[in-house]
C-alpha cells in the first residue's frame, strides 16, 4: 500500500447540499497537513439521484441517455467541490471519469469497473495536492456512461484505491459500522472496532454498497468507515471481529475567544460559527467597536453583544480555546503567554511573534502529546509547509528549502512582469485582501524572513545558529520584470535555507529562474515550497499563501487538531490537568 495517498469517499449523508462542502474540505486538508496527497470521491447531492432519474425517465427510455443525465448529479458536487478547494488556497484538481480512464461493463445502471488509467491520476498527483472524482459514474468501451448501481461512489472508491493501492476511507454520517441502527435507541447499537467482510455484508448493506463490499472481499482490500472529523473508524478487512471499547466521543462545544476580526479573523469567525456542535464563540476582541464587519458572501455579521475592546478578555473571560488574529508583537505576545499559563489552548497565525523572543516563554507550550500552542498557519497560508518540514525532519533529516514564502510580494512580481507599475500592483493586491494596509513587513523581505526562521527551526532544530541575509522587492521596476520575462525568466523572491559545516544558512532575494524551476510557476498569491530529505526525496507543495479562506483554513486545521488530540486523550482516559505556572 501507498501511504502517501489516501482516498476519500463522500456520500450523499455528508454532502447533502453545498453548504455541506466545508466539512469535506476541512477532512481533506486533515489528510494534506499529514503528508498524503487526496482523491477525493463525491456522491451526488442528497436527493439529486432521485431527482435526475425522475427526470430523465419521463423522456428515454434509453438506459444509456438515463445513466448520462443521472450522471451530473456527481460531476455537479465534484466540480462545486474542487472549485471551494481552489477557493480555499488548495491546490485541487477536478478529473471526471472519462479522463480518469474509468472503463466498466455490464447493465448500464449496475455496470462492473474493470480499468483505470491509474498513471494518469499519479501524474496529476505530483501536481496537485487533490484530485477530486465522481463516484458512480464510468464509461463502456464504446465511450458510453454507464452508473455502478445504487451506493456505487463506495465501488469507485475502492476501485481506485486498489489500482492505486491507496488506502480508503469511507465517510459516512456514523463513525464506523454498528451492529444495528445507532440512531434506535432501544438497539444499545454497539460499533465494531473492526469487522470482517463476511459479517459486513450480513449486516452492513445499510451504509455500505454490497457490490463494493464483495470487490473488497475478493481482492482482499481493507477498508475503513468513518465519520468527518472523527478518531473512530472501522477497519474492514479480513476480521477477526472486534466490538470497539470506546463506543462514541463525548464532543462538548469548546469555547473560544476570537481576538481580532480583520480579514483573516472574519474568515475564522465564518467557520466557527457553521459548526455549532464543535465552538461556541463567547467573545470577539476588536478594535473599534463602531467598525462595520460583515460579511456578505457568508451572510453573516458579528453581533455587537459578542464585541469587547479589552484583549485580556482572552484571559479573563471563561474559555478553552483563543484564536489569535491581531498580529504583531503587542499587545498579542502578553496575551497568548498568559493564556497559556491558564491552560487554555492558543492558535496563531502570527509569524512575527512566534519568530520573536517571545518564542523563549512560548516554546514550552508548543510541545508534548497535546501541545497548547499551535501556528501551522504562520508559513504558506492554507499550504502545510510546517507540518511537512517537521515531518520530514524527523524521518529522513532535511537537507535544504527552497520556497515562495510571500504572497503580496509574489503577486505583485506578477503584475510588474505585465508592466503595471508598483504602486498600481501593490493597491490591487490590498483590495484583494492579500497584502496588509501597511504591507511594509512584506516588501522589504521580512515577513518571508519570519516565515523562513520557523522553517529553519523545523527543519534543522531550535539549537542550530541561523545566518540570514535578507532583501526585499522595494525598488523593482515594471521594466526590469518584464525584461527578465522576455528573457524566458520569471523574477521571484525566493526564501532558501540548509545545513552547512555545522551552520544554517538562509537569505531572502530575489532570483532570475528559468520556467523548469518547480518555484517558478508560483502565480500571483500562490506559495510553492521545494524540500530536499536527506534521503534525496524531494517534497513539493503548493497552495495560495495569503487572503482570508487560506489561512482561515490553516487556523482552522489547527483548531481541528486540537480538538482531535484531546479527544484521543480523553478516550485513553490520559487527560492531565492543565499547569498553571503564572
Amino acid at each position: 500500500m501507498n501511504p502517501s495517498i489516501v482516498v476519500l469517499k463522500f456520500g450523499s449523508s455528508v454532502l447533502q447540499t453545498e453548504a455541506d462542502l466545508p466539512q469535506a474540505i476541512d477532512e481533506i486538508y486533515r489528510e494534506w497537513r499529514a503528508g498524503r496527497r487526496v482523491i477525493a470521491v463525491v456522491s451526488a447531492f442528497a436527493g439529486v439521484t432521485d431527482q435526475r432519474f425522475a427526470q430523465t425517465r419521463a423522456v428515454t427510455n434509453d438506459l444509456h441517455e438515463q445513466a448520462a443525465w443521472v450522471a451530473g448529479g456527481e460531476e455537479e458536487s465534484g466540480t462545486k467541490l474542487a472549485a471551494a478547494l481552489i477557493a480555499n488556497g488548495v491546490s485541487a484538481r477536478y478529473v471526471d471519469a472519462r479522463e480518469a480512464g474509468l472503463r466498466a461493463h455490464g447493465e448500464p445502471h449496475e455496470s462492473t469497473p474493470v480499468s483505470l488509467n491509474a498513471s494518469y491520476l499519479h501524474d496529476h498527483l505530483r501536481d496537485h495536492a487533490v484530485l477530486v472524482v465522481p463516484g458512480f459514474i464510468a464509461h463502456d468501451i464504446q465511450g458510453r456512461t454507464v452508473l455502478l448501481g445504487r451506493g456505487g461512489s463506495d465501488l469507485t472508491a475502492l476501485f481506485l484505491a486498489k489500482n492505486l493501492e491507496a488506502r480508503c476511507r469511507l465517510l459516512k454520517d456514523v463513525d464506523g459500522v454498528y451492529e444495528s441502527d445507532p440512531a434506535v435507541v432501544e438497539n444499545h447499537a454497539q460499533r465494531f472496532n473492526r469487522l470482517s467482510w463476511r459479517t459486513a455484508l450480513e449486516i452492513g448493506g445499510r451504509i455500505i454498497q454490497p457490490r463494493a463490499l464483495q470487490f473488497a472481499q475478493s481482492h482482499g482490500q481493507s477498508f475503513e468507515v468513518a465519520c468527518v472529523g472523527s478518531n473512530l473508524s472501522t477497519l474492514v478487512d479480513h476480521g477477526p471481529d472486534e466490538i470497539a471499547t470506546v463506543l462514541h466521543e463525548n464532543i462538548q462545544p469548546v469555547r473560544v475567544v476570537l481576538l481580532g476580526l480583520g480579514t483573516v479573523g472574519l474568515g475564522v469567525y465564518a467557520h466557527l460559527l457553521r459548526r455549532p456542535d464543535l465552538f461556541q464563540v463567547v467573545r470577539i476582541v476588536v478594535r473599534d467597536l463602531d467598525k462595520p464587519r460583515r460579511l456578505d458572501e457568508a451572510n453573516l455579521e458579528a453581533p455587537k453583544s459578542l464585541l469587547s475592546i479589552d484583549p485580556w478578555d482572552a484571559v479573563t473571560q471563561p474559555a478553552d480555546l483563543v484564536i489569535e488574529t491581531i498580529g504583531g508583537l503587542e499587545p498579542a505576545g502578553e496575551i497568548v503567554h498568559a493564556a497559556l499559563l491558564r491552560g487554555r489552548a492558543v492558535v496563531t497565525a502570527n509569524k512575527a511573534l512566534i519568530a520573536s523572543r517571545w518564542w523563549e516563554k512560548l516554546a514550552r507550550f508548543a510541545t508534548g502529546k497535546q501541545p497548547l500552542l499551535k501556528f501551522g498557519a504562520a508559513v504558506g497560508g492554507a499550504v502545510p509547509v510546517l507540518e511537512t518540514v517537521s515531518a520530514l525532519a524527523h524521518h529522513a533529516g532535511v537537507v535544504q528549502v527552497r520556497a515562495i514564502l510571500n504572497g503580496t510580494c509574489n503577486f505583485i512580481l506578477d503584475a510588474l512582469e505585465q508592466r503595471i507599475d508598483f504602486d498600481t500592483a501593490l493597491a490591487h493586491a490590498q483590495a484583494n485582501g492579500f497584502a496588509e494596509a501597511d504591507p511594509h513587513d512584506d516588501l522589504v523581505g521580512l515577513d518571508a524572513a519570519r516565515k523562513l526562521e520557523l522553517i529553519a527551526r523545523a527543519a534543522f532544530g531550535e539549537a542550530s545558529h541561523f545566518e540570514l541575509n535578507v532583501r526585499g522587492i522595494v525598488g523593482v521596476t515594471a521594466s526590469q520584470a518584464s525584461l527578465v520575462r522576455e528573457e524566458g525568466l520569471s523574477l521571484k523572491l525566493v526564501g532558501a535555507c540548509e545545513r552547512s559545516e555545522g551552520h544554517v544558512r538562509g537569505a531572502v532575494k530575489l532570483h532570475e529562474l528559468p520556467a523548469s524551476d518547480f518555484l517558478a510557476g508560483a502565480r500571483a498569491e500562490q506559495n510553492r515550497v521545494e524540500i530536499v530529505a536527506g534521503n534525496g526525496q524531494i517534497v513539493r507543495l503548493a497552495g495560495k499563501g495569503a487572503g482570508r479562506w487560506p489561512t482561515a483554513l490553516s487556523i482552522l486545521g489547527d483548531v481541528h487538531e486540537y480538538l482531535r488530540d484531546g479527544r484521543i486523550a480523553a478516550a485513553d482516559e490520559q487527560v492531565q490537568p492543565a499547569v498553571v505556572n503564572a
